[in-house]
């Protein structure tokens, strides 16, 4: 994500001086193009000159926000430089060419770019003053799976209690927008859902409910997570229960834990979302699915274990 510029941030009334400026700069033109003096003299078509240089120059800042916002570090510069070339181009033209006749102005290049720069500055402004003042509602988009590439970690593998290793994985940085962890961490996706740790990508939902948040691992190694660690499902949860959630095809798709029973009967799930953070809700308050059940080990915790490779057991 790129860093936000605060500088270049206007407001509503900025842009709706910015359109009342322009649009006198309009009728000026127009003015002049219908009723100016044929040998270009006149204090009016000055005036028109220096308020369309000074809306330019006022509406750069749109163009400087733009750069800021929008280009990657690589193309910030670059793009800085167009905006100002192009502006301090646009203005010279406005304030070089404030004395030519009205024959030269209908009939050559530059009169018509003058008027098409102006009669486009009114438009800008009047859409951007909308939205300022009724900015669109934000979206907030969950990172519900783990998207990029997965690279498989040689080093460690889980084990279960049977001695079945799993492979455990990272995110691999390919050079995509990194994860905004504030951004991600001011997501509300329902009114019953309460946000309780940050964005991560180390660890999707399976790898934090039984990885300790340490490395990503698919959904088909939870079920032998709990074949092999003695789960079994329960219909009464309780505190430290394992929740698992599956698609029509019976395939897990995510996972949690149970942090309480309330006496109204109320069952509080904590689980991750994806690489985003983790989150407190209800059973069916997650995007996932709402075919889901509990399950039970005589463990202490769920934690499976992390052994390194090279002290596994050679086979013979």
């Amino acid at each position: 994500m790129n860093p936000r510029s605060e500088l270049f941030e206007v407001s509503a009334t900025y842009w709706l001086i910015v359109f009342a400026l322009s649009s006198g700069v309009v009728v000026g033109y127009l003015w002049r193009f219908a009723f100016g003096k044929p040998d270009g003299s006149g204090r009016w078509q000055r005036v028109t000159a220096f308020a369309a240089a000074l809306v330019l120059c006022l509406t750069t800042v749109d163009g400087l926000h733009f750069t800021q916002q929008k280009l990657s570090t690589n193309f910030r510069v670059f793009g800085t430089v167009a905006v100002i070339a192009v502006a301090a181009g646009l203005t010279w033209l406005h304030l070089s060419h404030w004395k030519m006749s009205r024959h030269h102005f209908r009939h050559h290049l530059s009169g018509w770019l003058i008027i098409l720069s102006s009669v486009s500055l009114p438009g800008w402004s009047y859409h951007r003053f909308q939205e300022r003042l009724y900015p669109p509602s934000k979206k907030s988009i969950l990172l519900l799976s783990t998207p990029g590439k997965k690279k498989e970690v040689h080093e460690f593998v889980a084990m279960t209690d049977r001695n079945r290793p799993i492979r455990v994985y990272r995110m691999v940085d390919d050079g995509s927008e990194p994860l905004d962890v504030n951004e991600a961490f001011e997501v509300n996706f329902m009114e019953s859902t309460i946000q309780r740790g940050p964005a991560d990508p180390v660890a999707n939902c399976h790898g934090w409910v039984f990885l300790n948040s340490q490395f990503l691992i698919p959904g088909e190694a939870v079920q032998q997570i709990l074949d092999d660690n003695g789960y079994e499902t329960v219909s009464e949860p309780k505190a430290g229960d394992v929740i698992v959630y599956r698609a029509d095809n019976r395939e897990i798709v995510h996972t949690g834990l149970v942090r309480g029973v309330l006496n109204d009967g109320t069952i509080i799930i904590e689980s991750k979302w994806g690489i985003e953070g983790t989150f407190l809700h209800d059973p069916e308050g997650t995007p996932y699915s709402t075919v889901f059940e509990y399950y039970r080990s005589p463990r202490p915790d769920n934690r499976v274990k992390i052994v390194p490779v090279d002290e596994l057991p050679m086979d013979e």
